[in-house]
C-alpha cells in the first residue's frame, strides 16, 4: 500500500504530465496552422486516410514532452540515460512527421539503435518466453520485439483515439500488476504517462483536431515495450513473460495478419499500405464513424487487457487468453470480408 504522501506525489506527476501535454499540443496545433508544416494535408491520398481537412500530425510531441518531465521529475525511479532512447525512437517518427524525407531503412535503423540502447543501458533484454534462451539470442530477440512493437502501434493508428486509447488502457493494466508485485519504478512511469496521453486525447479524440503522428506513435509502442519486458524478465520477476504479449496481442497480431495477408494472400510487399486492417473495415462495414471505430475496438480489446491482470503469474491461463483473442479476431475480420464480397486472395 503506498503512503497518503506517495499517493499526493503520483497525483502530481499525473496532472502536470497532462497539462505539460496539453498545453504543448494547442502550441503544435496553432503553430502547424500558421505555417503550414507538421499537417496531414487533406490532398494526399492514402489508402488509410480516414479523415477530412489538414491536421497536425505531432501530437507526439506533447506526450514527448511529458515523458521528458516524467523521468527528470521521477529521478529516484528512473535514469535520465532513458532519455536516450526515447530521443532516438521519436526521432526516427517525427522526422518522416516534419519532412516525410526518412526511408524505410533509415527508421528502421534509429529503432534498432533505439532498442540496442534501452539493451545496454537497462539490460531489457527477453530470455525468458517459458523457455530459457541463451543471452545473446535474447539480445537479437528483444530487439527483434521492441522494433515490432514500436511500428505496431504505429499500424494501429488509424482513427481518433485508437493507438491512445489502447496504450491508456494498457498502461492501466501494467500499472495495476506493477502495484501487485511492488515494482514502484514502472507504477509511477505508467501513472506519468497515462497523464500525458490523456492531455493529447483531449485535443485528439473525437473531433482530431491534432493527430498522434509516427513520432507519438512510435515512442508508445517503445514505451509499451520497454516496460513490459522490464516487468516481465529477470530472475526476481513474479510475472509471466506470456503477460506483455497477452495484453499486446492486438497490434502484435495485427501485425503479423497484415503480414501474412499482404504477402501470402496477395502478393504484396509487406511494407506496402493496403486499406483492409481490421480497424478499417470495422470502419466500413459496421460504424461508419471515426471515433465510434476507436470505441468499438477498445471495447473489444478490454477482456484481453484486463483479465491478464488477474492471471499475470499463470502462462496457461495467458497463452489461452491470447488464443481466444486471435481466434475472435479471425471470426470477426473473414465474416467482414465475406459480408463485403471482398476477395483477399491471388488474382
Amino acid at each position: 500500500m503506498f503512503k497518503a504522501y506517495e499517493i499526493v506525489y503520483f497525483s502530481e506527476v499525473f496532472f502536470v504530465s497532462f497539462i505539460f501535454a496539453f498545453i504543448a499540443d494547442i502550441f503544435i496545433i496553432k503553430y502547424a496552422q500558421k505555417s503550414g508544416l507538421l499537417l496531414d494535408k487533406d490532398s494526399v491520398l492514402k489508402p488509410q486516410k480516414m479523415h477530412y481537412g489538414d491536421i497536425p500530425r505531432a501530437g507526439g510531441f506533447g506526450i514527448m514532452l511529458s515523458l521528458c518531465f516524467v523521468v527528470l521529475f521521477g529521478l529516484k525511479y528512473w535514469n535520465l540515460i532513458l532519455l536516450v532512447p526515447i530521443f532516438l525512437v521519436f526521432l526516427s517518427g517525427m522526422l518522416e512527421d516534419l519532412h516525410n524525407s526518412l526511408s524505410p531503412k533509415q527508421r528502421l535503423a534509429l529503432q534498432v539503435l533505439a532498442a540496442l540502447s534501452a539493451i545496454y543501458f537497462f539490460d531489457c533484454v527477453i530470455t525468458d518466453i517459458g523457455i530459457f534462451m541463451p543471452y545473446y539470442i535474447g539480445i537479437i530477440f528483444s530487439v527483434f520485439c521492441i522494433v515490432g512493437i514500436i511500428n505496431a502501434m504505429n499500424i494501429i493508428d488509424g482513427f481518433n483515439g485508437l493507438s491512445g486509447g489502447f496504450s491508456v488502457l494498457t498502461l492501466i493494466s501494467i500499472a495495476c500488476v506493477a502495484y501487485m508485485v511492488c515494482n514502484v519504478s514502472i507504477f509511477y512511469m505508467c501513472i506519468g504517462l497515462i497523464g500525458g496521453i490523456l492531455g493529447f486525447l483531449v485535443l485528439n479524440f473525437p473531433k482530431g483536431r491534432i493527430f498522434l503522428g509516427d513520432g507519438g506513435a512510435y515512442l508508445l509502442g517503445f514505451i509499451l515495450a520497454f516496460l513490459l519486458i522490464m516487468l516481465t524478465q529477470g530472475e526476481n520477476s513474479k510475472v509471466s513473460p506470456w503477460y506483455g504479449l497477452c495484453v499486446m496481442i492486438y497490434p502484435v497480431f495485427e501485425v503479423l495478419f497484415s503480414v501474412y495477408r499482404k504477402k501470402i494472400m496477395r502478393s504484396m510487399s509487406a511494407m506496402e499500405p493496403d486499406g483492409v486492417h481490421f480497424h478499417m473495415l470495422i470502419y466500413k462495414r459496421i460504424t461508419r464513424s471515426n471515433y465510434k471505430t476507436s470505441i468499438l475496438i477498445w471495447i473489444f480489446n478490454i477482456p484481453f487487457v484486463f483479465l491478464p491482470v488477474l492471471f499475470f503469474d499463470n502462462t496457461i491461463a495467458l497463452i489461452v487468453l491470447s488464443i481466444v483473442f486471435i481466434c475472435i479476431y479471425l471470426f470477426i475480420y473473414f465474416k467482414i470480408i465475406k459480408f463485403a464480397g471482398l476477395k483477399l486472395t491471388k488474382n
